[in-house]
């Protein structure tokens, strides 16, 4: 890397590298000043100073001192706490923000030129910036650092501290083995307390051009690799060093090809691995001005950008995880109601991290939906206070909010600042690109989002494969297409389970099985077994640990709204249902199955907002003989329509004796079933037994009656009758030769 004494690969910027191999080969071998070769400043002695001026108050300087009109408000600060500092010190801070400005293609030469001399000339007889490296900065950068680089430059400046003094913990084999392979260099700059990726990749690739791509996102690394995957047999692998090497491998394919270094951001290269933002991975959100912002939505328009009030809010990078947006909001809003502050690291996590360049933006101006793209990265902004900033391409096309399709409709009526508009994405792109968005494709009209879609009708074959009439088929088929949640009821053996699975097969479609799934309720069934929970798992280390797990309403709700689900019923099958404590089990989803055109937050996933597709329908079964169904709660009732199947009425009753016409075979296991159940009281009409009892091949062999009745009927019977009858009193009451001679077949 820093004595020449390998072969460079050949970059995108050559002046660029060599001015940064000139800097970084002296300073991370001695520690040598690039800028004043008589001392030695990249040392963690100097480099501590400079963390402790950085993370120094500034305003006892800022008041004994005016500041600099001409200075942006970033550099009066980093100005005000090197005011005084030492020679080094000063020095360190201007080479490190040479580094940091150096492959920006996002600065212009004189700014860059002009942020380090300002800096050089805080110290008595400054230095001039060596000619090799203030050429370099005249040549067009190849990193698109977005405005993070600019207004970080002083959490940039201090990881960049935190890595020469954690280069210089190093052992002298790990430091020979980084200068001398880029993979052990990615590791130790990895290791540096405090990791900000941008920076950090930028350094990468200054240190090791070629080999590392100057990619400062860590979405665009992976978007790239898994673009042109297929150039290297494929992906190696998700971690960050597979990732790396894959690009590597990936880069030298296509320069070979263009004959030139690869340009990323631009050309072809660029449209093959940015279209993918245009399909399934591509999100909108609904952004509103915070407390006190009435009117700023117009300026963002304006401006193209968005913000939030982040006024206490520590400094914290884009792509944060959660639990750092959490511990800095626990840090800057202690004063906050604990609920405000979840609400408030949903949002802010949502801004910071989960929001891509591409996404479409919108936001709320003068009774109008203004509709926009995402352009660029996070950004700090003094406004009236601190804001985080993002850039926005906004475009000239409105929507009107009392005309809006659904279910942007519904969803521009979701509280909060951020609100997730990805399931109006269709309705919205086919708004801003209507050459490229048919009407078809808006979510008003598309069947698995907005409306139910149609079901079949019963066919005559189905009916008689069921030995069930018709016309009752229907009669389900039409209350399952008005409420889209229904609920078999009935005694045992009466086929709620069997009927579920045969409609649901047939209303879905033969051509995928995944559009019907099963699940069973019991007593223990929770919530996080049903719709998500945390579940014991393996770590990347071998380790045991939890995992956000989705269960059975989840995924089939996320294969509804699948594209390949979407114009497709699908259904979820809920045996036993009420076997469950449902008000557990179902939590916030009960409002949903009310609301089907509203979004709630789950409890695990309160960043996402989950609705409930039109597609998906819900088909419960309830065996009264185990639990009354006025026992159930009463929400469950509201929202699903209960549908009985009983051995004495359609569609069930008549079903064995079709059954065994159709078979050929003879009708007493029928006459016997009649018989059991006339000998039922009405008042336990809820006892009397179903037809499938019967259905069976052994109901019509030798000595199949008699097993049916041993093993299961009068087990049964007795368990129904017990404190009312004795064992004898059952079995004299309901046993096989008893009915035998009620039929006359003894």
């Amino acid at each position: 890397m820093t004595d020449g004494s390998h072969d460079r690969p050949f970059g995108p910027a050559p002046k660029i590298e060599a001015a940064a191999e000139r800097v970084l080969g002296p300073a991370l071998r001695t520690g040598q000043s690039p800028f004043d070769d008589q001392l030695y400043t990249w040392t963690p002695e100097v480099a501590e100073e400079l963390v402790r001026r950085l993370d120094g108050d500034t305003e006892e300087n800022t008041g004994e001192q005016p500041g600099d009109s001409t200075r942006s408000p970033v550099m009066q600060a980093l100005h005000d706490q090197l005011e005084g500092a030492p020679r080094p010190v000063v020095l360190l801070a201007a080479e490190l923000l040479y580094i940091q400005q150096l492959p920006l293609s996002t600065v212009t030469a004189r700014l860059k030129r002009g942020r380090i001399r300002d800096v050089l000339s805080w110290m008595d007889d400054a230095p001039e910036i060596p000619e090799v490296l203030d050429d370099a900065l005249g040549e067009k950068g190849p990193l698109t650092g977005g405005l993070g680089f600019n207004v970080q430059m002083r959490e940039h400046l201090r990881w960049l501290c935190t890595f020469v003094i954690h280069w210089a913990e190093l052992e002298s084999a790990e430091r020979d083995a980084a200068l001398t392979d880029p993979w052990e260099f990615q590791r130790a700059a990895r290791s540096t307390p405090g990791d900000w990726r941008a920076i950090r990749y930028s350094l990468q690739y200054l240190a090791w051009p070629g080999y590392f791509q100057p990619i400062v996102k860590h979405e665009h690394k992976t978007r790239i690799r898994d673009a042109f995957a297929e150039l290297i047999g494929g992906p190696s692998g998700i971690d960050e060093l597979d990732i790396d090497q894959d690009l590597h491998r990936i880069a030298e394919t296509l320069s070979a090809q263009l004959g030139q270094p690869v340009d990323w951001y631009r050309g072809a290269i660029a449209n093959q691995w940015q279209r993918h933002r245009d399909d399934h991975s591509r999100r909108a959100w609904l952004v509103r001005p915070g407390r006190g912002g009435v009117g700023q939505a117009g300026q963002w328009v304006a401006q193209n950008r968005i913000a939030l009030p982040a006024s206490h809010l520590p400094r914290i990078p884009a792509h944060a995880s959660r639990l750092e947006v959490s511990q800095a909001v626990e840090q800057g809003y202690p004063h906050l109601d604990y609920q405000a502050r979840f609400q408030l690291t949903a949002e802010l996590h949502t801004f910071l991290s989960r929001m891509s360049p591409q996404d479409v933006v919108a936001t709320v101006a003068d009774a109008k939906l203004h509709l926009g793209t995402l352009t660029d990265d996070l950004g700090y902004v003094e406004d009236g206070g601190q804001q985080l900033e993002r850039s926005v391409r906004w475009h000239s096309v409105t929507l009107d909010l009392d005309t809006l399709p659904s279910p942007l409709s519904e969803l521009i009526g979701e509280p909060g600042t951020v609100v997730d508009l990805t399931d109006g994405l269709d309705a919205l792109l086919a708004t801003m690109h209507p050459g490229r968005h048919s009407a078809e494709s808006q979510v008003a009209e598309a069947p698995g989002a907005g409306t139910v879609p149609t079901l079949p009708d019963i066919t005559d074959e189905l009916a008689d494969s069921l030995h069930m009439p018709r016309k009752e088929l229907q009669e389900i088929v039409d209350t399952l297409q008005e409420r889209q949640q229904i609920v078999f009821y009935g005694p045992p053996g009466t086929g709620k389970t069997y009927l579920a699975q045969e409609l649901a097969r047939f209303l879905a479609g033969a051509d995928d099985p995944s559009r019907v799934q099963l699940v069973q309720f019991h007593p223990s069934y929770a919530y996080e077994d049903f719709f998500e929970g945390y579940r014991p798992t393996l770590t990347e280390s071998g380790q045991p640990g939890f995992a956000l797990q989705a269960g059975p309403l989840r995924r089939q709700a996320a294969r509804a709204t699948s594209d390949s689900g979407r114009e497709h019923p699908s259904f979820l099958i809920i045996d036993e249902m009420n076997r469950a404590d449902l008000a557990r089990v179902f939590g916030e989803m009960y409002f949903l199955l009310e609301y089907r055109d509203r979004t709630v937050l789950p409890q695990y996933s309160p960043d996402t907002s989950f609705r409930l597709p039109r597609n998906l329908f819900i088909i419960g079964t309830m065996n009264t003989a185990d639990r009354s169904i006025a026992m159930v709660d009463a929400a469950i009732r509201r929202r699903f329509a209960f549908m009985e199947l009983h051995p004495d009425t359609p569609p069930v009753a008549g079903v064995l004796r079709r059954h065994l016409e159709a078979r050929g075979v003879t009708s007493e296991p029928a006459d016997l079933l009649e018989a059991l159940n006339s000998e039922i009281d009405d008042s336990d009409r809820d006892l009397r037994i179903g037809p499938s009892y019967f259905m069976k091949d052994r109901a019509t062999a030798p000595g199949g009656l008699e097993a049916i009745w041993r093993y299961d009927l009068l087990p049964l019977l007795e368990e129904h009758y017990y404190g009312r009858l004795s064992r004898a009193e059952v079995h004299e009451r309901f046993g096989l030769a008893t009915l035998r001679r009620k039929i006359g077949r003894a």
